[in-house]
């Protein structure tokens, strides 16, 4: 019985040594790939130079959209016009008047304003007699907000093409189509923690639409690293087997980027309008996460919209779905084919470094602005 014990003993050592073995090689490999992918993205980026923009001697005053999921384009917006204009001054809503009054902008910029400025203050910087210019990043969505407040800016920039002429039918006198961007001080390739990691990644709120399109896809991803975040995803019916992969609290946006870096694949779908806010407006545009995605130096499948072939080459610098079996499709092929999936994020990564950065986008609102 003795040896017998001792024998058995000596197997469960074995075993669990192999076990170290194994969980060591996996590890090397799961680390090696991920720091691999981080170092070729860094090539990238030392290949394309930072955008150095002239200075304009002009004053303007920065209204941030200060809510969580607007973090990274504030900051992004902030990061890059710091060193285009002689003087910036950063606000929130609350202190604007106060503060124009104060620090006398040639320029207040609002960022969307849908809901942190008021129209009675947009009226009374109208009377004091500022220069205002609003970016809108929530396009149509909010129509029945922007029908009211567009007319009362002296510029209208908007990340949706489709709404441009709607705006210039209110009268507004300036009306631009200016797509969203990406600032790599603020979302750039990096290597992150194993907690960060992940084959498949989507973060956004569970919209019904979403719901019903994920609810066709989860079932076909076991078996597959799966991290997911945002309000209303209990709601899916699988939801019970991916729950400890969902963060329902969502995740600020420092987290959100190191869930992009740490992923293989990240998901990018898009919402769809309400047609009592959209006025009927069907959005053509891409939003904030495409760019983002892209500047993360992930790998990125996203759904399509009219404008995706004017500001990413589909199949080359990511890769499109139109239904939830194509997306699932992808999932696994992608998965599969490591350096083509590499090469994709790679490029993805380059044609948003050299393409769309806040400073492309900047430096053509004040050239629109102030002239050459």
């Amino acid at each position: 019985m003795a040896i017998k014990a001792k024998q058995g003993r000596s197997e469960a050592r074995k075993r669990a040594l192999g076990g170290a073995r194994s969980g060591r090689v996996k590890g090397y490999r799961f680390g090696f790939s991920h720091g691999f992918h981080t170092g070729r993205c860094q090539a990238v980026m030392n290949r394309i130079p930072e955008r150095i923009e002239k200075r304009r001697a002009v004053k303007v005053m920065y209204v941030q959209e200060g809510t969580p999921g607007f973090r990274t384009l504030d900051l992004g917006i902030i990061h890059t016009l710091g060193d285009m204009v002689q003087e910036l001054r950063v606000v929130y809503s609350s202190d604007l008047i106060e503060a124009a009054q104060q620090f006398k902008p040639d320029l207040i910029l609002v960022l969307n304003g849908i809901f942190q400025v008021s129209n009675e203050q947009l009226e009374q910087l109208r009377a004091l007699g500022f220069r205002t210019a609003v970016w809108i990043m929530d396009d149509p969505y909010f129509m029945d907000v922007t029908t009211r407040m567009t007319p009362l800016y002296d510029y209208v920039f908007t990340y949706e093409v489709n709404t441009v002429p709607y705006y210039k039918s209110l009268g507004c006198p300036q009306v631009h189509y200016l797509p969203s961007a990406v600032s790599r001080a603020v979302i750039s390739p990096r290597y992150v923690e194993k907690e960060y990691r992940s084959d498949v990644c989507f973060i956004g709120q569970g919209f019904p639409n979403r719901i019903a399109f994920f609810n066709k896809v989860v079932p076909a991803l076991k078996g597959v690293r799966l991290f997911m975040a945002g309000y209303g995803w209990n709601f899916l019916k699988n939801y019970a087997d991916i729950k400890r992969y969902v963060n329902l609290r969502g995740v600020l946006y420092d987290q959100n980027i190191m869930h992009y870096a740490g992923a293989k694949i990240v998901i990018n779908l898009h919402r769809i309008t309400n047609p009592a806010s959209s006025k009927f407006i069907q959005p053509m545009s891409l939003n904030p996460r495409t760019f983002e995605i892209a500047g993360s130096g992930a790998m990125q499948l996203t759904d399509v919209r009219s404008e995706l072939p004017r500001m990413f080459t589909p199949g080359e610098e990511l890769a499109t779905f139109s239904t939830p079996a194509e997306l699932v499709e992808r999932i696994h092929y992608y998965l599969q084919h490591e350096e083509e999936r590499e090469q994709m994020a790679l490029r993805g990564l380059s044609r948003a470094l050299s393409d769309h950065t806040y400073g492309h986008r900047l430096e053509e609102m004040l050239r629109i602005i102030f002239g050459e």
